[in-house]
């Protein structure tokens, strides 16, 4: 009840190093669910009356800023994780700086595009903090959701892991990650995964749904856990929006996920919390894999424009999504 399509002005260039892109495809995440209910209110309060949901978009420029015109073209197919949170991805036309759009892949649709920006990047930086590289072996549970789904063919294609572990429930849930690369799959229904891979002797795991005080047992020594979800620290906040309040630092003294660190230093581990970052440069990275056929987009579900919103919403708030959400915009 809380979303409602309406029409509001055209945002415009304010910088030169900003591009007008026309949305063709959006795509949501659930960090959309979380914004929606306020509990982002904290690291980065909501400024704007009327606020445009979505981070996601892929899109064709419209106009460049002065310096934005030595990146980009009118007529250029781009997509990008957008940095703030004036601009929503849902919209018919965003504004977003040079340093956070890449240059969209040749080989794919605008949906697929759309699903990839923000779980892609997710994935790709929280594998390179967890030291991922050739020969690794990683444990990456959710395997069938938006950020897992490409965290699997990352870490096989890009990061060349030699094993990669999964959860999934059974049917089409192991089915999508076996096709995706997955060497094994958990399945969470009937297994618990802190059992059944005690002692593997993991390189890196990544914990994809605040599970990381079960997880320093699967680490072997010197190995990383990653988190993404869960309390985050004031580290983590620093890297992203600066020096935060004296409050902000004693809520986040309080509330350290002390039992996740426990965990894998008494592995002989570490363990870190991140949030992922806009980078068109990573993008880039992750396109030339996208243009080779190395790595897809997973689609769960297509609205076919933004007045049907509430079929990617629905499926996305139900939890049961095999890969991402998208909605088609033009």
């Amino acid at each position: 009840d809380a979303l409602s399509v309406q029409s509001i002005p055209k945002p415009t260039i304010d910088t030169p190093d900003e591009v007008l892109i026309k949305v063709h495809a959006c795509s949501l995440n659930p960090i959309d669910k979380i914004r929606l209910a306020g509990d982002l209110a904290l690291v980065s309060p909501e400024e704007y009356d009327t606020s445009v949901l979505g981070y996601d978009v892929s899109g064709v420029v419209e106009k460049v800023g002065e310096e934005a015109s030595k990146a980009f073209q009118v007529g250029d197919e781009v997509f990008v994780r957008l940095a703030g949170m004036k601009y929503g991805a849902m919209a018919e036309y965003v504004v977003c700086s040079v340093p956070e759009i890449g240059k969209k892949p040749s080989n794919i649709s605008f949906s697929e595009a759309a699903g990839i920006p923000l779980a892609g990047l997710t994935a790709f930086q929280a594998l390179r903090c967890g030291g991922a590289k050739e020969g690794s072996k990683i444990f990456i549970p959710g395997g069938a959701g938006g950020v897992g789904s490409l965290a699997i063919q990352i870490a096989k294609k890009m990061y060349k892991a030699s094993h990669v572990c999964t959860t999934a429930s059974p049917g089409a849930g192991t089915d999508l990650c076996k096709k995706l690369g997955a060497d094994r799959i958990i399945d969470y229904r009937s297994e618990d995964f802190e059992e059944v891979l005690k002692g593997e002797d993991f390189d890196m795991v990544f914990d994809t749904m605040n599970q990381a005080p079960q997880m320093g047992g699967l680490l072997k020594k010197g190995g990383k856990v990653v988190s993404i979800s869960g309390p985050p620290t004031i580290e983590a906040i620093e890297a992203l929006a600066g020096k935060p309040s004296i409050m902000v630092r004693i809520f986040m003294f309080l509330t350290r996920n002390r039992k996740a660190e426990s965990a894998a230093n008494a592995a002989g581990g570490s363990w870190e919390f991140i949030f992922m970052h806009p980078s068109g440069k990573d993008l880039n990275e992750i396109s030339g894999f996208l243009e080779s056929g190395e790595i897809e987009a997973v689609i769960d579900t297509e609205a076919t424009s933004l007045d049907d919103f509430k079929v990617a919403v629905d499926k996305l708030w139900s939890g049961r999504a095999k890969g991402k959400c998208v909605i088609k915009v033009a």
